[in-house]
């Protein structure tokens, strides 16, 4: 094997000479403070994570909040909460829709009362739920070819939240009574010649009873009371075949009997060949106590704003709706017996060709006392 005789050529720096004793150990002073290459890492198994621990109070997430309507996982308590929530909730509803609409109706109802009705007004002294007060309510309609209407029905309602009793006094259309300016007159004659304010004076006149609130029913109005309550079932003392306006004749048999709207105002208003006034007088009062219980039974209830409200659209009253609403809470909460239903009864004459009820001091004054709790 030949041997490379080749020479090594010798390096050198450029523009630097080297020591070729001091060389070689600067070289291995170089290499030694170089920096050795990374070994290469072994491989590891990947390491158990670390368990979290509880972060700090302030850091720590809110818990989520249940949805109302969410109902699983929800104990007894949790349902009877969310019950009363949705029933507090409707039932805020149900009163403040009901309240607007017998405002509404009360706004338009108030406008009917005249000044000089209001002004006549007695003072109770107090609110409807502490004081006893009396409510005219008269039953007015207008005959053919008249312009002012009569008073059909006079009758005097007392709220008494002390005795906790509502009563009833109804007083004779046909009552002969005098009236300024006009002498000698039927007191339903009153309303015609003297307006609201006249009748008022006439009654308080007649009975000593002082009127602190006034309600005129209109009868053209009194079906469409009977009509939104479905109804009213009332009970008939007789057989009744009487003869009626138009020259017709209507027929109501005894007992337990159903009135729609139009049967109910033929009910309250027949008296030709039925009876005297005053049997007339106890079907009015038996009408109005069918519509009262039937405005306030259980199964009405829900719709009683509304009802109420088409109640109030048929009549003219100085009462607002807060008063209104009182007066309801009155009917619902108090005593309404049938011997709490009185009338006055006094004989009937015929004087110049004219058929009127003569009613003395003595006939009056029991009954008056009565009603007014003085008995």
């Amino acid at each position: 094997m030949s041997e490379d005789k080749t020479p090594y050529r010798r390096f050198r720096s450029r523009g630097r000479k080297v020591d070729p004793e001091t060389g070689l150990a600067e070289l291995e002073r170089l290499n030694a403070s170089a920096e050795a290459p990374p070994e290469a890492a072994a491989p590891r198994w990947p390491e158990e994570p670390a368990r979290s621990k509880p972060a700090p109070e302030e850091f720590r997430a809110a818990p989520r909040k249940r949805r109302l309507w969410r109902l699983r996982g929800v104990g007894p308590l949790g349902l009877v909460w969310r019950a009363t929530v949705l029933f507090s909730t409707a039932f805020v509803v149900w009163a403040v829709l009901g309240f607007f609409a017998l405002w509404r109706a009360a706004g338009d109802s108030n406008g009917g009362i005249t000044p000089a009705a209001r002004a006549a007004l007695a003072d109770p002294g107090g609110g409807l739920l502490s004081t006893t007060e009396n409510t005219l309510i008269i039953g007015s309609d207008a005959r053919p070819g008249e312009t002012r209407a009569r008073a059909d029905t006079i009758m005097i309602m007392r709220t008494d939240p002390e005795s906790g009793r509502i009563k009833y006094l109804s007083i004779p259309r046909d009552w002969r009574v005098s009236l300024p300016r006009f002498g000698h007159e039927k007191i339903n004659a009153a309303f015609q010649l003297l307006g609201q304010r006249g009748i008022m004076r006439a009654v308080t006149r007649q009975t000593g009873i002082p009127i602190h609130h006034l309600i005129v029913v209109r009868f053209g109005g009194l079906p469409k009371v009977v009509d939104a309550v479905g109804g009213v079932d009332v009970t008939n003392a007789t057989v009744l075949n009487c003869g009626y306006s138009g020259g017709r004749k209507v027929h109501f048999d005894r007992g337990r009997i159903h009135l729609d709207g139009q049967r109910a105002l033929e009910f309250s208003r027949v008296r030709y060949n039925c009876g005297d006034d005053f049997s007339r007088m106890a079907r009015q009062q038996a009408l109005i106590a069918a519509i009262r219980g039937k405005l306030l039974s259980p199964m009405s209830l829900p719709m009683a704003p509304w009802r109420g409200a088409a109640t109030i659209r048929a009549i003219t009253t100085d009462l607002g709706a807060v008063d209104l609403a009182k007066l309801g809470w009155l009917q619902a909460s108090m005593k309404n017996d049938p011997a709490d239903r009185l009338r006055l009864i006094g004989s009937p004459e015929t004087i110049g060709r004219q058929s009127y009820v003569i009613i003395s001091g003595d006939q009056a004054a029991p009954v008056l006392r009565q009603f007014m709790g003085r008995a």
